[in-house]
């Protein structure tokens, strides 16, 4: 017999903790040392000053911007749309006003143990859940935030490089298609009288690896940048800059991403569909077995999430692998139910012409056919044990990419303890033991009945990225005395020191669109209907996937393991 779910055995794993500052090593005051800093400081001759390059006025009388932007769109579960935003902007100066410091040595640039090996599920992409551990719903885009930094180290040298390296290793940008559901899009705006301080060989790399558009204009509003976004989110990122914003700034990268797209057949069967689905409702003849997942009109029906009561969908499956035939054997059926059938009979039951041995005959078939019978409201994918519940379903295929969605529930730990020990390892395997909805999928021997309630969900979150990215090693970039970004511009000192991610997520029935259809349907009767019945009992074992405490989830790339969002529900009620 098979288990009906099986128990995942958890290792004590270390935490992995961000990578600590080497200790500065302090000076050895010895005339030696005293010789060679009386050198360092011997002032240079004066050179002839560069041809000053007009730029904007910025506060604190720096000027230059570098600000990247990250906006992903998705359509998940029932109704699905995300916006990701990931600004980084930095101040650049010509002159530097030199600081009067001790001499440290520089610590070495350490590897990162959320170091990347590719576009798979790594640890990198649940760092965030994990930094941010509150109880509160969050949303943001681990594909984002690799490509803005791979973006931004590609115009970086230095140590400045080597700390965004270290971190995202042999991580590879990938270049997406665009299509009806899909739109992935890179710029960099360069104002007009700022354009010659922008290297050309950045310019040729954005655009040779990045497929980037590279756009010079006068910077005097934000329609031009604002209309570019609207126009590659399926205008549903809108007005994001303000003019005063654009008007200070020297040049903007922008990386914007949407994806409109639905399920392959709905949570659960709504009226006015233009997404397939599948009508459920189960009655094994002559057994004492049905289940019904309704087809509602008007509101969704409510589940109970932590004490308070959300939209949800209903799910249901019944895996039908009870041989009653085998198991009571054909022969003692026939003689119980051919006893109860010739009182029938006695009785002035109706035969409709049928004989004594055809009706027995017809009842042992329908009997039988109950066996192996699989029937689903949708299709997903499932696992359960004792620590966990999940739930997974893929979005329709696009352009041969299909993005998986995945919730997992802790039963017995909070969401933030569970958080503060998974891993990627564990996601993976967790990924792996996920359950296809297949007879081999539940347990011989029994009729299985899955059920559960999906909640629905709507949101946004921004991260605190610039001090997560800190914590993960890469501090030079933020610091205008250490940053070196020498490999963007041709001259000046420039630092980021601004650096925003922000995302939306909205979880819902058939994903971002709808439209009304309506169908009508009726069997017939004959004229004369045999009413007698004999049902027996069956073994039924109940799998209970309902969400209603908090839970985690990501959507990734079936393909590639490439992780698109990552987020936390803990109250799917706050729209």
């Amino acid at each position: 017999m098979e288990k009906e779910t099986e128990t995942k055995k958890k290792t004590t794993k270390k935490k992995k903790e961000p990578v600590e500052k080497a200790p500065e090593v302090k000076e050895e005051k010895t005339e030696e040392i005293k010789e060679e800093k009386a050198e360092e400081v011997v002032a240079e001759p004066p050179k002839e000053e560069a041809p000053v390059v007009e730029t904007p006025p910025k506060k604190k009388g720096n000027a230059g911007v570098v600000i990247a932007i990250l906006i992903s769109v998705i359509v998940t579960f029932l109704l699905l749309g995300g916006i990701v935003v990931l600004f980084i902007s930095g101040f650049s100066a010509k002159k530097v006003r030199p600081e009067t410091k001790k001499e440290t040595v520089e610590k070495p640039v350490q590897s990162s143990p959320y170091r990347l090996s590719g576009n798979g599920l790594e640890d990198f992409d649940l760092y965030f859940l994990q930094l941010e551990n509150n109880q509160t719903n969050k949303i943001y885009s681990p594909l984002s935030i690799k490509y803005a930094l791979a973006m931004l180290n590609e115009g970086t040298d230095g140590r400045s490089h080597e700390q965004i390296k270290a971190l995202i290793g042999d991580y590879k940008a990938k270049k997406y298609n665009n299509n009806e559901h899909m739109s992935f899009a890179n710029a960099m705006f360069i104002r007009n009288t700022f354009k010659d301080n922008i290297k050309n060989s950045y310019i040729q790399t954005l655009e040779d690896e990045f497929g980037a558009e590279v756009i010079v204009d006068s910077f005097e509003n934000a329609k031009p940048m604002n209309d570019w976004i609207s126009n590659r989110t399926f205008n549903l990122i809108n007005n994001l800059l303000d003019d005063d914003t654009v008007s200070e700034e020297s040049f903007v990268l922008i990386n914007a991403l949407a994806i409109d797209m639905n399920w392959n057949n709905q949570i659960q069967c709504k009226e006015g569909r233009t997404i397939p689905c599948k009508r459920y409702y189960v009655k094994y003849q002559h057994e004492k077995y049905q289940d019904i997942v309704r087809e509602i009109y008007g509101e969704f029906e409510k589940v109970n999430f932590n004490g308070q009561d959300v939209d949800a969908g209903t799910i249901g499956v019944s895996a039908n692998r009870y041989d009653i035939i085998k198991e009571l054997g054909e022969e003692n059926i026939r003689k119980e139910v051919g006893a109860e059938l010739q009182a029938y009979i006695d009785n002035g039951g109706e035969m409709c012409d049928k004989s004594f041995d055809e009706v027995m005959d017809n009842y042992m078939k329908e009997l039988g056919s109950n066996y192996k019978r699989l029937d689903a409201s949708t299709d997903f994918y499932f696992y359960t044990d004792n620590e966990i519940k999940v739930f997974a379903k893929d979005l329709k295929t696009y352009d041969d990419m299909t993005l998986q969605y995945v919730a997992v529930m802790p039963k017995e730990d909070s969401l933030q303890e569970y958080i503060e020990d998974v891993d990627s390892d564990e996601l993976n395997e967790i990924i792996r033991d996920l359950k296809p909805i297949e007879l081999e999928s539940f347990k011989d021997g029994v009729v299985t009945k899955l059920h559960g309630s999906i909640p629905f969900f709507k949101y946004e979150y921004e991260l605190d990225l610039i001090k997560d990215l800190k914590t993960l090693g890469v501090e030079d970039i933020f610091d205008i005395n250490k940053s070196d970004m020498s490999k963007m511009l041709t001259n000046g000192k420039q630092y980021i020191d601004d650096a925003h991610h922000k995302a939306m997520i909205e979880f819902s029935n058939d994903g971002i669109k709808a439209a009304a259809v309506t169908t009508m349907g009726g069997a017939g009767s004959s004229s004369c209907f045999i009413s007698f019945d004999h049902e027996y009992e069956v073994p039924v074992e109940e799998i209970d996937v309902t969400f209603d405490k908090p839970y985690l989830y990501i959507i990734r790339d079936k393909k590639s393991g490439e992780v698109w969002f990552a987020g936390t529900v803990y109250n799917p009620g706050n729209n």
